[in-house]
């Protein structure tokens, strides 16, 4: 028997994103960094197309209602919760059938909802439910990593213990595509925007982005049940993830957790980016991932 990654593996590869570890196999996580973008809103520009159900614009002027915090932002529209994580119809594809490709889906949307939604994960920082769903030897890597926050961002979604969330459900946006790897390997492409309201307090706020940070993650799942490798490597592995979030806080986000940009510590203050964006494009799951980064 073999273990999942095989011996031919770019090992070159993982050692540029430092994310292999040798304890009898090599695992399969490309980690590209995550980044955090924000930008000052009260001027910048609106959306300039229109659909028929209008994208709202982030208004940061906008009174902020704690019972509807995504109001006067795109996330407004947006499904609620794990409404907003939904497969697309299962087609066969490779050696997949169709019900298999459901069924793969379904798991791949289950870890994403346990690893980004649920509320005991985030907000205890308990990775064991995701774990859970994961091959055993992915969970063999994962376990020594799980010290540094920082770099297990792609593993949970952490919240920073003193901005709990509000009642309000998360909003989603995004999609999730089945497709082959290279090794003709069922591939569950992930491509999904969160954005979380938070619970400031009686903090005086000047508009909803104040309270709000919008995290995106595209993560490659990789589906292993071939016999040519060992017990261990059958089920789940993450396969290349990229990250960045959006009107975060910069320094408990370089801690690897997540809370709204208000109210930052002078000295941490955010950056102007060096061009300006429109923000519609942070919230858009079509448009890349931005590469700039003001932490």
């Amino acid at each position: 028997m073999y273990q999942y990654p095989p011996d031919e593996f770019d090992h070159q590869r993982f050692d540029r994103a430092k994310r292999h570890r040798t304890i009898g196999i090599v695992v399969g996580i490309i980690v590209v960094v995550l980044v955090v973008g924000y930008l000052v809103l009260r001027n910048a520009p609106s959306p300039s197309h229109s659909t028929a159900r209008a994208t709202p614009a982030v208004d940061n002027r906008a009174e902020v209602d704690p019972s509807r915090p995504f109001e006067h932002t795109p996330a407004a529209i947006w499904p609620e919760g794990e409404a907003g994580i939904m497969p697309p119809p299962a087609q066969p594809i490779g050696r997949y059938p169709a019900d298999q490709v459901a069924d793969i889906m379904a798991k791949v949307r289950q870890l994403i909802i346990t690893a980004r939604l649920d509320r005991h994960v985030l907000q205890t920082h308990d990775p064991e439910p995701v774990l859970a769903q994961l091959a055993a030897h992915q969970v063999e890597d994962i376990r020594g990593r799980l010290g540094d926050d920082a770099h297990t961002w792609w593993v949970t979604t952490k919240l920073a213990d003193r901005y709990p969330l509000l009642a309000a459900l998360p909003r989603v946006t995004g999609s999730m595509t089945p497709t082959l790897n290279d090794k003709s390997e069922l591939t569950i492409k992930t491509n999904y925007l969160i954005a979380y309201a938070f619970d400031v307090g009686t903090t005086t706020v000047d508009g909803p982005m104040d309270i709000m940070a919008v995290d995106r993650q595209e993560v490659d799942y990789v589906w292993v049940d071939d016999p040519a490798y060992d017990a261990g490597s059958q089920g789940m592995w993450f396969g290349e993830v990229k990250g960045f979030v959006y009107a975060a806080n910069c320094p408990l986000h370089r801690r690897g957790l997540l809370a709204p940009s208000y109210p930052t510590p002078p000295h941490f203050g955010p950056a102007a980016p060096a061009a300006p964006r429109n923000e519609a494009e942070y919230f858009d799951p079509s448009v890349p991932i931005p590469q700039d980064n003001d932490c």
